[in-house]
């Protein structure tokens, strides 16, 4: 028995190897978890470096010496924070557990200063709702640190907020600076857009179912939510083009004019560094208009006007009648008639009195400003081809090739 109490006593004890290092820092509880899981990565290395591989044993018996060397260097690591506590138990897996407290004062009042530079403020509003939760997040990373800690804090908001603006807006960059104001901290965002950009917005109100005059109000305010997208990146534009069209389409069926006339608005947008936003105030219960026309090349009745009072029976069925005036000796004329309507194409027939005359009419929409005309008059037996440009709301012109003298026509779209 003796003999076997001198061969135990003999053989040292066994070793284990640290095969890892679980580094944990806490605090007082005012800094925030991202900050901790920062510093406790930082003294991970450090860690990691001085025990993986090495006998746990050893340094269980000179626990002492590293726990001071721990506290030395995260007293120069963690910049703002100076180690109260630092405790290593060693072992396979060997834990670290250090408690950490600012140097001096710190964040209890942060302000976040979220700009976006080189968009209209209309549009940064609706970009700054893609990012709901970053200002909180923000808020609720610095607060409570060191506020001598704000360079390496600040290192960490700037790849939080690149993060979170390069997955809901792919189409813009973040500058971060953090400062300190008096007794207060600023975290300063700035995100502007990169690639080719909206510089030019190309707007249009339009309708042919109510006079453009009804319209001018409505055509002023919305003019200035067109000009909003002024500064947006072009490809966000095309990204997001169904949900502005539906912004600016849920806004006007909202508006009181709209819904006193019973329109149904259209709302279309053309990406480009020119954008195009059209709007189209149509109706499926009317089609009034008046138009104003000044014809160059033709010596009589080259000033006249018409109005056209359209009702639709159906979707594609209209009844109407119309009302027109020559200046050169005021002369009137007045017809009833039906338009049957197949998208961009409408087919007229209308009986004019008091000449009797019957008068087919055929219109062709190629585009929202290239329309193409075609009428033939029975009482003078005159065929009409006429290809009209819109200028803008209140204007266009029209070349019309007549079998009686072709000529050129100003009109003013009322």
């Amino acid at each position: 028995m003796l003999c076997c109490l001198l061969v135990t006593a003999a053989v040292p004890a066994w070793a284990e190897p640290v095969d890892s290092v679980q580094v944990r820092i806490t605090d007082n509880g005012g800094t925030s978890g991202v900050l901790l899981d920062r510093m406790s990565r930082s003294m991970q290395v450090v860690a990691e470096q001085l025990f993986l591989d090495k006998d746990s044993v050893n340094i269980n018996a000179a626990r002492g010496d590293y726990e001071r060397l721990l506290a030395e260097v995260g007293d120069r690591v963690l910049t703002g924070y100076r180690m109260e506590s630092v405790s290593v138990s060693a072992g396979s897996v060997t834990a670290i557990d250090m408690r950490v407290a600012p140097w001096s004062a710190a964040v209890d009042d942060v302000f976040v200063d979220l700009q976006f530079s080189g968009v209209e403020p209309g549009s940064a509003e609706f970009l700054k709702a893609r990012l709901p939760q970053l200002q909180n997040r923000i808020e609720n990373i610095i607060k409570g640190s060191s506020v001598d800690a704000s360079d390496w804090a600040g290192g960490i908001l700037r790849r939080l907020v690149r993060s979170e603006v390069e997955e809901k807006l792919p189409e813009f960059k973040a500058a971060v600076d953090v400062v300190r104001e008096d007794e207060r901290t600023v975290v300063q965002v700035v995100i502007y857009p990169v690639g080719q950009l909206v510089q030019n917005v190309d707007y249009s109100m339009t309708s042919e179912s109510i006079p453009n005059l009804l319209l001018l109000d409505l055509k002023q305010h919305y003019a200035q939510k067109a000009d909003a997208l002024r500064g947006l990146p072009v490809e966000y534009v095309k990204r997001h083009q169904a949900e502005l069209e539906n912004l600016l389409l849920t806004d006007l069926q909202n508006e009181k004019s709209v819904k006193l006339h019973n329109l149904a608005p259209a709302v279309k947008l053309v990406p480009g560094g020119t954008l195009g936003v059209e709007i189209n105030m149509g109706s499926d219960k009317y089609k009034i208009w008046f138009e104003g026309y000044g014809d160059i090349g033709r010596d009589e009745d080259n000033i006249s006007g018409r109005a056209h009072f359209g009702k639709f029976i159906s979707d594609r069925d209209e009844i109407f009648g119309e009302v027109g005036v020559t200046l050169d000796d005021v002369d009137w004329d007045f017809s009833a008639g039906y338009a049957r309507h197949w998208g961009k194409a409408t087919l007229s027939y209308m009986r004019r009195s008091p000449n009797a005359e019957n008068v087919f009419r055929g219109e062709y929409d190629f585009t929202s400003k290239w329309r193409l005309r075609t009428e033939y008059f029975s009482d003078t037996d005159t065929t009409e081809i006429a290809v009209r440009y819109r200028i803008h709301e209140f204007l266009s012109a029209e070349y019309v090739y007549s079998n009686d003298k072709p000529y050129f026509r100003i009109v003013g779209n009322l």
